[in-house]
């Protein structure tokens, strides 16, 4: 009788650690999930600033093309000297 409940302590034993393992396993999981989202939204964040700062760059380069194109008119209208 002994050895019964012996064995079904340990028994009862094996089955809390392998519920500690899956837990561990699951809560592991999770974390890597969550860490996971933080890289794509990063990721979006970081291809969001990437495209503004292009579109801030070809603002800036049409804006020049502008200004240029304003002088170019301007001259073209001086009287000649």
């Amino acid at each position: 009788m002994q050895a019964s409940i012996v064995e079904k302590i340990a028994e009862v034993q094996r089955k809390y650690e392998e519920l500690q393992q899956k837990l561990r396993a699951e809560a592991a999981e999770r974390e890597v999930a969550a860490a996971a989202r933080e890289v794509a939204v990063a990721a979006r964040e970081a291809e969001a600033a990437a495209m503004a700062v292009e579109q801030s760059r070809k603002y800036d380069e049409l804006q020049l093309q502008l200004q240029q194109m304003m002088q170019m008119f301007q001259q073209s209208q001086k009287p000649p000297s």
